[in-house]
């Protein structure tokens, strides 16, 4: 089982440190090797802790820190890159130690899932988007949502290899690289990791993420990201919600992972490439989990710093420019044609958003529209 877990984690690594390669696509495309359920388990979590790497440095957006690239980039511009990197492996870490208390109540309830409880928890999401701007930013707030609502219910009807790697690059990644390039930043140092949050606020929003995964996992309708939706809600400052964003992505890989076993319901790509398991399995993925936290934790940072370092050695316009034509290449790889299609019109109304003055996030309804018309 050791080995199995060590292959996950260098598996991981790869997926969370590279821009645009998501632990899914991996694992589909490792599928014919008959990876076993603790490798593909050890390589999705390990890829929850450094998925924020790219996200922070790159602005390479990941489906579940998607919300955290535009606050994770603003701290980088300020020369608090490595900060973020620490918030997200701690935030991630303590989502796991906060799962382990939380199983028995999910066990409970995980069958007890209705489709209607996603839809209205998506609903009231929608209108907090709305009603949370102020002024004339309320109907801004709204054409934005119909529109990336729309878009989304096109993008997702079309026969895409990944219809989620153009939606959100789209909408979160190509917007802030654009900026960047607008804005002329020169050259961004990595910084101190020393944090600017208080332990009990990172405990705090911490517990909160790890609730909010928890839901996410037990409503389909309802996503990593759309839970991380409601930290930007309770959240105090960038710090705070980062935390949130962090550890929500962890915590719904676990709790999806447990509902898996409870149910045989298939909430994430990787648990779709698993053998059927039992609940029975769950002690010894619980100590897989802990043993991929604690290394995660350990060689997370100096792993950031080294990249870090690299990329703070080249010019910053430099560094954009070619993100920005590897993420371009990719969706062309992925779909073709199609794909940049689609990573135009997203990115469009994406930057849309930049100068309209609303929130990012009311980009998510590209995922809630077709939940509710599902």
């Amino acid at each position: 089982m050791l080995r199995e877990a060590l292959l996950g984690l260098l598996l991981g690594t790869f997926t969370g440190i590279t821009p645009g390669i998501h632990v899914n696509t991996l694992a589909s495309l490792l599928r014919g090797f008959g990876l076993s359920a603790v490798v593909l388990f050890a390589m999705g979590l390990t890829h929850t802790f450094l998925d924020a790497i790219p996200s922070t440095f790159l602005g390479v957006p990941d489906e579940g820190t998607a919300l955290g690239v535009l606050p994770a980039h603003r701290l980088v511009l300020g020369g608090k890159g490595l900060e973020v990197v620490r918030i997200a492996l701690i935030a991630s870490f303590l989502a796991v130690i906060f799962f382990l208390p939380l199983v028995p109540i999910y066990l409970r309830l995980a069958p007890l899932y209705r489709p209607a409880f996603g839809k209205f928890a998506v609903l009231l999401l929608i209108l907090l988007l709305v009603f949370t701007e102020r002024g004339v930013k309320k109907i801004y707030a709204l054409f934005v949502i119909l529109l990336s609502g729309i878009l989304g219910l096109f993008i997702l009807s079309l026969p895409l290899n990944e219809p989620f790697y153009v939606l959100f690059t789209g909408f979160f990644g190509v917007p802030v690289i654009v900026s960047s390039l607008l804005a002329g930043t020169k050259r961004v140092e990595p910084g101190s990791p020393e944090l600017e949050i208080t332990p009990k606020g990172l405990v705090l929003f911490s517990f909160l993420g790890t609730l909010f995964g928890m839901l996410a996992s037990l409503l389909p309708a309802f996503t990593a990201s759309q839970a991380a939706l409601l930290g930007s809600f309770i959240s105090r400052d960038e710090r705070s919600f980062l935390t949130i964003v962090y550890s929500v992505n962890t915590a719904n890989f676990l709790f999806a992972f447990l509902n898996f076993l409870e149910t045989g319901r298939e909430r994430n790509g990787v648990v779709t490439l698993m053998e059927p398991l039992s609940v029975k399995a769950l002690p010894a993925f619980l100590l897989v989990a802990l043993f991929v936290g604690l290394a995660v934790l350990l060689y997370g940072e100096p792993l950031a710093r080294f990249l870090a370092g690299a990329l703070s050695r080249l010019p910053y316009r430099f560094i954009n420019l070619t993100v920005l034509a590897f993420l371009v290449l990719l969706a062309f790889i992925f779909d073709g044609l199609p794909g940049l299609f689609a990573l135009t019109a997203s990115s469009i109304v994406g930057y849309l958003t930049v100068l309209l003055g609303v929130k990012r996030t009311v980009c998510m309804s590209s995922l809630m529209l077709p939940v509710l018309l599902r």
